[in-house]
């Protein structure tokens, strides 16, 4: 096959006799003929994966045409696109897409033993029958129980996830003309390079046993594109992941009329933006947004029929609202937003940024938008931040920089993680994927907001070893902030502390991912926070102690501490044990100093009365935060 390079300079020798004829320059004429050898196709597309009828199908219809057909004009985009972890969210179960190798791979969890075994280019997996009662996966359930349920072997056909942790799906059965997949009940955490079973993996009351999930029913609407799940188990996709069509709309009729590889690029010369496909860059930012907000959002479906037919009647450009009017949680129950929402309405749990932002002022009477700080090409795939925007540049725009930037606005120095505009506009209050993620709804620290609302307030996660009364009198002294009537509670002890101890689960999540977070360690003592870790590490939920054991690696003296969060709990309570002494071996001569509020006394040690006080006093209301 010819290469793209020797195509264009022919096609440019080819058309050498009608330069002077047109007029244009030898740099256009060249210019012309590689796009055209890009209209042609020359640049080769991706390998085909063989289709396998145990999983949902790919379709090309309804004016849709698939990110394949927009390589060979865009081939730059496209590999911006193919590089981020939307286009990633699910694939096809190709050797290139997992995580790890899993060949010859043996897991045993909660009574749930796996064995993986490749078979030429298809990962299969021996594991208990997902139709039998006896494979729930459970603590309790010892090895010689599980082994007594039935057995069934699947060929691992899809992959969801591939930055934080990975789930494997399989079918349902092997009957022909099954396409139904459901999930292993074991997730693999990339960065940990382990096996957790898929209940440890969310933040949900420990009681809660979770079963396998069909795909179709729970991710295909916003981790594929334009997904249809059909009837049973018979979904079909346009793309496995978030690709092309997802944010520009169904794209035939582009296709369609840049057939021609000439009109192409002398339109693109001579013309205005192509109005036969959305680009969200040039939408009002309310209709850019939405664009984010047919997954980044609580919408609610309102025709369950029409979607698993046809799926979301939204398409980019569109007004949202006229086809999907719910976006903010309207329809949940009153337990659901308690669950998933702070007081105020802002977001606990990952997945919904748009509404934190859709509440925020610099959208509904600014010109804010998703793509003011976010680029699905011209950005990292971490975060897909774009250029630049991981600074102060996005709010900088509209906020003149002389003036938000100052000390004199931030009161802290210049070059701090305090002088950062996020860390105190857009705190990390939202809990996911066994981390704490940034609010979306942007707003300013305020103390009687955090007290109506439950929700931590950024001053309070950066300086953990501070009370809410010394958060409130800064606020006060500095932007004359109302100050609210305060316990002797919030006046004596640490608000990161107090929520630590008798915070309910999110909470505690939240401050114990704060310990371990590089500006809240730099603003704070570190001395004190290894004994108090130790209660996340008997936390009753599974994500608390992961989060938990996670900040403590990174506290002096227990890099090498191992700990297991998942182990049966008198293995935890045992390893658990060992953290006070070694705290006090390691660190308990140079205590002097410590801050009250902290709970130490340098030569008493932990002062248990007031801890004890705290901890009975425990929010143990169940708490589910599941993205």
């Amino acid at each position: 096959m010819l290469t793209p390079l020797l195509l264009c300079l022919l096609v440019a020798a080819a058309l050498a006799p009608f330069w002077r004829a047109s007029g244009w320059t030898p740099r256009v004429i060249v210019t012309l003929a590689c796009a055209g050898a890009l209209g042609l196709g020359v640049w080769a597309s991706p390998a085909p994966v063989a289709v396998t009828p145990h999983r949902p199908l790919e379709a090309r219809d309804a004016g849709y045409v698939s990110s394949d057909s927009c390589r060979a004009c865009h081939p730059g985009p496209h590999d911006s696109w193919h590089r981020s972890y939307h286009r990633t969210m699910t694939q096809l179960a190709t050797p290139e897409a997992f995580a790890a190798d899993f060949d010859g791979v043996e897991v045993t969890l909660w009574g749930q033993r796996y064995k993986f075994e490749r078979r030429g280019d298809t990962l299969w997996v021996d594991m208990p029958d997902p139709n039998s009662s006896l494979s729930a996966p459970h603590r309790a359930l010892t090895d010689a129980a599980a082994e007594r349920a039935p057995r069934v072997e699947r060929p691992v056909v899809m992959t969801t996830g591939s930055h934080h942790y990975q789930v494997l799906w399989v079918p349902l059965s092997l009957e022909e003309g099954e396409r139904e997949v459901i999930n292993l009940r074991i997730v693999y955490l990339i960065d940990d390079q382990r096996w957790i079973p898929r209940t440890a993996a969310f933040l949900r009351p420990p009681e809660i046993r979770q079963g396998t999930v069909a795909w179709a029913a729970v991710c295909i609407k916003c981790h594929a594109t334009r997904g249809r799940p059909g009837y049973d188990g018979a979904a079909d996709v346009v793309d496995f992941g978030i690709a092309c069509e997802s944010c520009h709309g169904p794209g035939e009729a582009h296709v369609a009329r840049n057939q021609n590889p000439l009109r192409r690029f002398t339109s693109y010369l001579t013309e205005g933006p192509d109005d036969s496909v959305v680009n969200p860059v040039r939408l009002p930012h309310d209709r850019a947004s939405y664009v984010c907000a047919q997954c980044h959002s609580l919408l609610s479906i309102p025709d369950a029929d029409a979607y698993r037919q046809r799926g979301l009647p939204y398409h980019p450009g569109e007004d949202i609202h006229e086809h999907l009017p719910n976006l903010v949680g309207e329809l949940l129950t009153e337990t659901q937003r308690n669950e998933r929402m702070w007081a105020d309405g802002d977001l606990r749990v990952t997945g919904g940024e748009w509404v934190g932002m859709a509440g925020s002022r610099c959208f509904t009477e600014g010109e804010l938008a998703c793509t003011s700080c976010h680029s699905m090409h011209d950005s990292d795939p971490n975060d897909q931040l774009a250029a630049g925007m991981d600074g102060d540049d996005a709010c900088a725009s509209c906020h003149a920089p002389a003036t938000y930037a100052a000390e004199a606005h931030t009161h802290h120095p210049a070059r701090s993680s305090g002088s950062r505009c996020y860390n105190c506009h857009m705190p990390n209050t939202t809990y996911g994927l066994l981390k704490a993620v940034r609010s979306h709804r942007i707003d300013s620290p305020n103390v009687t907001r955090s007290l109506e609302t439950r929700k931590p307030n950024a001053c309070n996660l950066c300086h953990l070893d501070r009370t809410l009364a010394w958060t409130a009198e800064a606020l006060t002294r500095w932007y004359g902030q109302a100050t609210p009537k305060l316990t002797a509670e919030h006046r004596q002890v640490s608000e990161a502390l107090a929520l630590l101890l008798r915070g309910d689960a999110g909470q505690r999540a939240l401050i114990a991912w704060a310990m371990g977070w590089g500006p809240a360690r730099e603003a704070s003592d570190l001395r004190w926070m290894a004994p108090y870790l130790t209660f996340t590490l008997n936390d009753p939920y599974d994500a608390v102690r992961i989060v938990g054991y996670r900040a403590l690696k990174t506290l002096p003296g227990f890099t090498d501490f191992a700990f297991d969060p998942i182990a049966p709990e008198e293995q935890r309570i045992e390893l658990a044990s060992e953290i006070i002494p070694r705290w006090h071996e390691r660190q308990g001569s140079d205590l002097e100093g410590l801050p009250p509020e902290v709970l130490i006394d340098p030569r008493e040690g932990l002062m248990r009365g007031p801890i004890t006080a705290l901890l009975q006093r425990r929010d143990n209301r169940p708490v589910m935060l599941s993205e």
